[in-house]
């Protein structure tokens, strides 16, 4: 718990949220930051054990109240359980942070299972997830989607292109539902930099971007998620179709 209040504007007391892929690095903090901030959770990932062990780690520090639903979003088995499990539940906000990179390969030289593997979670996930609760978000009096995207999306990472093209058609999706649900549901997207677990590079490639980042290290995941409670929040009511980049600086 922060050692003193969020002003109001920042809370999100009374309000239940659901995250994907909220059993480690940004998924997980986001949810401890929305725990911190006053929202009940329910809480989806893949490792039962894993997502169980957050769960009460986070009901343990704060006091809400944690829904745990172990499941894979990118399946229709898998998505078809979350719903189920949230038809008794309120619903004020959906954080879509599952994803997968993929086998690292030349975008041409990319297989088809490749491409439906990150499709399947980095796109279809969110926009079935969307589809599927708009009706529930509609109902809060302030409903709010945030798409966690990436700077793969942006501009061409080596190796990363189906990645990088799913995240890109998040960041349109996103802008799509953000005026097809106005004014009802905000709908933002959250683009993190380099993050690990302890904040410290975590391959080569970490270590060859980092002196490309003015801030001159790589991100912890709690500094992604508080741009997550933001864009959740009160404090953004006039925010939507917005894309909110949190990396150290570096220039894309």
């Amino acid at each position: 718990m922060v050692d003193s209040p969020a002003p109001p504007s920042f809370r999100l007391d009374g309000r239940t949220a659901l995250i994907t892929g909220a059993s480690r690095n940004i998924g997980r903090a986001i949810a401890v930051a929305f725990a911190d901030a006053g929202a009940d959770l329910a809480l989806v990932a893949r490792d039962p054990e894993r997502l169980s062990t957050t769960a009460a780690s986070i009901r343990r520090a704060s006091g809400v109240q944690v829904t745990t639903i172990a499941a894979d979003v990118s399946t229709p088995v898998g998505l078809d359980s979350v719903v189920d499990e949230l038809r008794g539940l309120p619903l004020d906000v959906l954080v879509n942070n599952a994803h997968t990179t993929g086998r690292p390969a030349p975008l041409l030289e990319a297989p088809d299972d490749v491409w439906a593997e990150v499709f399947a979670t980095n796109l279809w996930a969110p926009l079935r997830l969307c589809r599927e609760l708009m009706p529930k978000l509609r109902e809060s009096p302030a409903g709010a989607v945030v798409n966690l995207v990436s700077g793969s999306g942006l501009q061409p990472t080596p190796n990363l292109g189906p990645y990088g093209v799913s995240k890109s058609a998040l960041w349109m999706l996103t802008r799509f539902l953000a005026v097809e649900c106005a004014p009802d549901v905000r709908v933002n997207a959250l683009c993190p930099g380099l993050v690990s677990e302890d904040g410290e590079p975590r391959n080569d490639a970490h270590r060859a971007i980092v002196p490309t980042v003015p801030m001159g290290r790589v991100a912890r995941p709690e500094e992604i998620a508080g741009a997550a409670v933001y864009l959740a929040s009160p404090a953004a009511s006039y925010t939507t179709g917005e894309l909110l980049i949190v990396n150290g600086g570096r220039p894309w």
